[in-house]
């Protein structure tokens, strides 16, 4: 009598690979495609001439009090995304190896989630490669703005200032959240909000 075993081994195995099939087909597996997108309740930045070979650094000191900025870039819900120190992070190299600059020099904090209480922000002027020894009158035009993300991008804040020295710092912007995530906007301190934890450099 012939044995039959291996006939039906094989059309067990096949019978199973075709029922694979078909549960793949119904419900395919999900495939990451971007990597987890993190959500943000607000966009907070400061930009300058792209032409102007300066670091500009943004600071922010949230409710805890304490600061965020390139030395402390995670803090609750504020994170860095985005730190620029002049030329060397603005000229960027392509695939093809050619080199392009950015439109602006650009440095953003973003707050992820909603943490009540009150926001200071400033601006500090790090370095500037472009002056000579002497940084009395930079004279280096900021632009800085507070964006709304939710539902929809919106302005909610904007300010034009300069920054005329290295190590100055100007306090731009205040606000209070509240806790269903809406900003009420109000003024800065006077006193650097750098001065408690970064040696400040005297007005020449």
């Amino acid at each position: 009598m012939t044995d039959r075993s291996p006939v039906w081994i094989g059309l067990c195995d096949m019978a199973l690979a075709v029922l694979a099939i078909v549960i793949v087909a119904v419900n395919p597996p999900q495939t990451k495609a971007d990597g987890a997108k993190e959500k943000a309740e607000y966009l907070l930045s400061v930009e300058w001439d792209v032409s102007h070979d300066a670091d500009v650094d943004i600071h922010l000191m949230p409710p805890s009090r304490k600061p965020v900025f390139y030395a402390s870039r995670d803090v609750g819900c504020a994170t860095l995304d985005r730190d620029n120190r002049g030329f060397i992070d603005s000229i960027i190299t392509l695939a093809d190896g050619s080199q392009t600059q950015v439109d602006s020099n650009k440095e953003t904090i973003a707050l992820r989630c909603v943490e009540p209480g009150h926001y200071d922000l400033g601006a500090n002027l790090y370095a500037d490669h472009d002056s000579a020894i002497d940084h009395r009158a930079i004279g280096l035009k900021i632009h800085a703005e507070i964006l709304g993300l939710n539902p929809s991008v919106r302005v909610v804040f904007a300010k034009d200032f300069v920054l005329d020295y290295v190590g100055q710092t100007v306090n731009w912007a205040s606000f209070d959240m509240a806790r269903n995530g809406q900003i009420t906007l109000g003024d800065p301190p006077l006193a650097p909000i750098t001065a408690s934890y970064q040696k400040e450099v005297a007005e020449p």
